[in-house]
């Protein structure tokens, strides 16, 4: 197989470097460890020693040799090691001090409602129709117009007050409008809708597939494919009633989601860019393990799939947060998806950005910025404004919890198969 050259990115950054993704990584990685797990291996290890050195006490030549020699090379090789350790650290005090500060903040974010029909509690989710409503933008005057406002079209006049907003935020603040759109209908919803979720939770989300279907990291159906294009005609024609153009588009690195991307925004002509380009980031995924519609692949095989697409700095080979036996707990998604937005604020100096994700990780978004619950139907969008601020001091991390969800099922259940 010939090598594939990954495309990472050096996207513009203001506070941080990529060893904030990095370290949010590591602390996702210890959550997903389960402590009775830690705990069996430091048994083991506690149990393992006493064994060891029974074993030489019974059988002396078996006995380490040289030890004084090992004694002496051992000394000379920490001696070393400190020494380089010291001299590298003095040399890098002021980089340490750059990653110390990226892990020593967060923001507080808020939902400014009233600008978009979703935020208004009497809006049913169930019913509500973003195409037909134009993504939901309420017609209304604001604050920050002047008389020449009634020569603009109401998105035109949405985007200039949002901008004016951001630019009068005070240093530690800003404003963003974010549009997250959930991918269109994959072959996992199909499997989903046609065992039951209580069956499909217990056993069959843990296969690759089944029954002529193929879940894992799962592809568009025809439907879900129109319903991303919809999305994509509806963008050509709000462009021309003045809808400000997205200045980034993230991308959640499974299949389904980068082809949703892919057909939502592929070939409309967006005033402020040259062409869509999708900024592929690891955190803004659907909740993690157990399910094999929710593990990615590779990054070579992405990028050998969609060479379009640019992966984060910090996007690694394999999928190290999928965990075949451990499903991600709420409280932990909704940190995780806490720590995408602290990135994707701090570091964007974009105010219209696009987040093309999945229904578990939107409702964490929209739990984190204290937007009200709001279900998205497969393929839908929806505009949030958002109001940050930066804090200095590090984002508390939830508790350790079980798997989320039931217990493996060894077989099938019965009676769950939808007609």
């Amino acid at each position: 197989m010939s090598s594939v050259s990954i495309p990472h990115s050096s996207h513009q950054s203001s506070h941080t470097d990529s060893s904030y993704p990095r370290n949010a990584y590591d602390d996702l990685l210890k959550m997903l460890v389960r402590p009775d797990r830690r705990q069996t291996q430091a048994r083991h290890h506690r149990q393992r020693q006493p064994l060891i050195r029974r074993r030489h006490a019974d059988n002396p030549q078996q006995q380490p040799q040289h030890l004084s020699v090992n004694k002496y090379l051992a000394s000379f090789f920490i001696f070393v090691v400190v020494s380089l350790y010291t001299f590298m650290h003095v040399g890098m005090s002021s980089n340490a001090a750059g990653n110390q500060d990226a892990q020593s903040f967060h923001y507080q974010f808020e939902t400014l409602a009233g600008y978009f029909k979703q935020s208004d509690a009497d809006t049913d989710d169930a019913s509500f129709d973003f195409i037909k409503e134009k993504f939901g933008l309420i017609s209304r005057s604001y604050s920050t117009e002047t008389g020449t406002a009634g020569s603009l079209t109401q998105w035109e006049r949405f985007e200039k007050h949002i901008r004016q907003l951001d630019e009068q935020s005070a240093a530690d603040e800003s404003v963003k409008v974010l549009f997250l759109g959930r991918h269109g209908q994959g072959w996992h919803n199909v499997a989903e809708t046609k065992y039951g979720t209580p069956a499909w939770d217990c056993y069959w989300s843990l296969l690759d597939g089944a029954d002529g279907i193929t879940w894992s990291n799962a592809n568009l159906t025809e439907l879900g494919q129109g319903q991303a294009k919809d999305v994509n005609a509806l963008w050509k024609e709000l462009l021309g009633e003045g809808i400000p153009s997205p200045e980034t588009f993230y991308v959640s690195p499974l299949t389904r989601t980068i082809e949703t991307a892919d057909l939502s925004f592929k070939g409309v002509p967006f005033a402020e860019v040259k062409e869509y380009k999708p900024f592929i980031k690891e955190l803004v995924r659907e909740a993690l393990g157990v399910h094999t519609c929710d593990r990615r692949s590779k990054a070579s095989e992405i990028v050998a799939e969609f060479p379009h697409v640019t992966l984060e700095p910090s996007f690694s080979e394999e999928d190290v947060l999928w965990k075949a036996d451990y499903r991600e707990p709420r409280l932990a998604r909704r940190y995780r998806l806490k720590l995408l937005l602290d990135d994707i604020f701090d570091s964007d100096k974009g105010v219209f950005l696009s987040l093309t994700s999945h229904s578990g990780a939107i409702r964490s978004i929209l739990e984190g910025v204290g937007h009200r619950d709001f279900g998205l139907q497969t393929g839908g969008v929806i505009p949030v404004v958002v109001k940050a601020k930066r804090i200095k001091a590090e984002r508390e991390k939830p508790p350790e919890e079980p798997s989320e969800g039931p217990p493996a099922c060894k077989e099938p259940p019965s009676g769950d198969l939808q007609s």
